[in-house]
């Protein structure tokens, strides 16, 4: 327990839509150390780009259960735009869908960022804690990794391949 007391202290705190005030190797770093193995091993598990056969080994059902409706949600979305129908989802709201792709990443992130806090609330000092400090920092990551100059040039080279030859 007071491996974890001391790791949650020595954590900057994490505000959605800053710039991550640590990397998330830094983050491992510290948790490996101040962790027992048996707590990193299930930290270690924790992604939030998890598919729902990896969320299975997570210890915490709460988070498991958020990956999975998430990662269902977004395969609904896929699947209803191919069959030409209003997706059901079960817990992203429908104005998401109606958002251009970096928008609705954004909105997403924003909902798992909430109910991440609802999740933590009451858990002070917890592995739940710590998994959703990892969880909260891997969002703040890919959310400073939106970079309109390089999306520009991922497009290009999908719609024009030979571009992609000249680099």
């Amino acid at each position: 327990m007071s491996s974890m007391v001391y790791l949650m202290c020595s954590l900057p705190s994490l505000t959605y839509g800053q710039v991550p005030p640590i990397s998330l190797d830094e983050f491992n770093a510290d948790a490996q150390k101040q962790l027992s193995k048996k707590h990193f091993k299930a930290l270690e598990a924790v992604d939030i780009r998890q598919r729902d056969e990896q969320a299975k080994d997570l210890s915490k059902k709460s988070i498991r259960d958020m990956l999975s409706e998430v990662q269902e949600d977004l395969l609904e979305i896929r699947k209803a735009r191919s069959e030409n129908r209003q997706p059901k989802l079960e817990r992203l709201s429908n104005v998401a869908i109606a958002a251009n792709p970096l928008e609705r990443e954004k909105q997403i992130m924003q909902s798992q960022w909430e109910e991440l806090s609802s999740i933590e609330a009451g858990k002070t000092f917890t592995l739940t804690e710590v998994m959703v400090y990892k969880l909260k920092l891997q969002i703040l990551s890919r959310m400073h990794s939106f970079n309109a100059e390089q999306g520009a040039l991922v497009l290009a080279s999908v719609v024009d391949p030979s571009i992609k030859d000249e680099d």
